[in-house]
């Protein structure tokens, strides 16, 4: 019989976090003094809340945008204190989306269209670069947005640390499970987005610029906190995953 059969699981999970986890691997073991200072900084911070920009970058998940990201957003708390930055590269699904946005959404909306090839990492970097909440959540088009995120984003979110939660993956024919090993959401104050050099636009392939931007938070200081949320929902579409697609690690 092996030993671990014996471990208690929050014990092994915990192990596995300071010992295993991919920061441990990509940045070193100096990074367990940046998630626990990320970590006190979260516990000590004075309850309080400020403006956030929902960040998305868009092309033809118009109908998603809307049915999702728009409809749940309508729905949260502190909505005044919303702002959706929406960056278009030349979505044709809808006529005129940034005005079907202006009817559906009812805080401020900064809407950009520019016609151009979808990159991930492009359309994200400048749906943030013309936000102007001083925090801000990266959404995909196809999420529904729990009712207290902005109350999760101000919790979770300071100096020293940005928040990664492992959100909830839809299943084609229902049920689901959580996506852990995603990285694809995340809120951040906007500075200290900046202070990384954001995504990283040479990376045009799927899945890999999420990771590497995570990383650029730990080389900077600043702790990348993971929460299991339900209720931020990614609904279910095909995946974009190549075949040939290589694992960052």
């Amino acid at each position: 019989m092996s030993i671990k059969q014996y471990i208690p699981k929050r014990l092994k999970n915990f192990l596995w976090f300071l010992l295993k986890s991919p920061q441990r691997k990509w940045i070193g073991y100096s990074s367990i003094f940046t998630d626990l200072r990320g970590y006190l900084s979260v516990v000590f911070k004075r309850r309080e809340y400020a403006r956030i920009s929902v960040c998305v970058g868009v092309k033809n998940r118009s109908y998603n945008l809307v049915e999702y990201v728009v409809r749940s957003l309508n729905k949260c708390e502190f909505r005044g204190m919303i702002e959706l930055s929406v960056y278009d590269c030349g979505s044709d699904d809808l006529p005129d989306l940034g005005a079907v946005l202006s009817r559906a959404w009812k805080g401020n909306l900064i809407y950009k269209r520019v016609e151009q090839d979808f990159a991930r990492s492009v359309a994200f970097n400048a749906a943030v670069e013309q936000a102007t909440g001083p925090y801000i959540l990266v959404c995909d088009a196809d999420m529904s947005i729990p009712s207290d995120i902005l109350s999760k984003v101000c919790r979770y979110c300071s100096p020293y640390s940005a928040w990664f939660p492992k959100v909830w993956y839809s299943g084609e024919r229902g049920g689901g499970r959580l996506y852990t090993e995603s990285t694809g959401m995340f809120a951040a104050r906007k500075v200290d987005f900046m202070k990384t050099g954001g995504y990283d636009e040479r990376i045009r392939e799927w899945g890999k610029e999420d990771w590497l931007l995570y990383f650029e938070f730990y080389k900077k200081g600043i702790a990348c906190r993971r929460t299991e949320e339900p209720e931020f929902i990614h609904h279910y579409h095909p995946s974009l995953k190549p075949d040939n697609f290589e694992p960052l690690f």
